[in-house]
């Protein structure tokens, strides 16, 4: 059953970067309809929401927590290094979204504010 798991993560992921492609392509590659770029958009949303909120959330022993932890872990540092190449790159280019700040900070500000809740628990 591991085996089909990780087919499976495979899978799931392979498709996330597949759509994600088509929506971001080149309009030389291929010329998406309004239509179909909003479908592309909630595929994206629906399909990463899953991945992000429920996909193995459920650890069934200590093992299977500490790696779920590990991985947040690394998520949010690949997450926040990401942000912060594109808001370089986007600040020298003189064309900063402010999308790139935002989610910086939201993503920085919830890690300080559970620190300091579970801090003083």
């Amino acid at each position: 059953m591991k085996k089909y798991k990780s087919l499976l993560d495979v899978i799931l992921l392979l498709g996330l970067g597949v759509i994600t492609l088509l929506a971001l392509a080149p309009h030389t590659i291929i010329m998406p309809t309004s239509l179909q770029m909003l479908l592309l958009a909630v595929v994206i949303v629906l399909i990463s929401g899953f991945l992000i909120f429920l996909w193995r959330e459920q650890p069934n022993d200590e093992r299977e927590l500490q790696n779920q932890a590990l991985a947040s872990r690394w998520a949010y540092l690949v997450g926040s290094v990401v942000l912060i190449l594109a808001l370089v790159y986007q600040s020298l280019k003189h064309g900063l979204d402010p999308a790139i700040p935002i989610a910086l900070i939201a993503m920085i500000a919830t890690k300080i504010i559970v620190q300091s809740y579970k801090d003083n628990q």
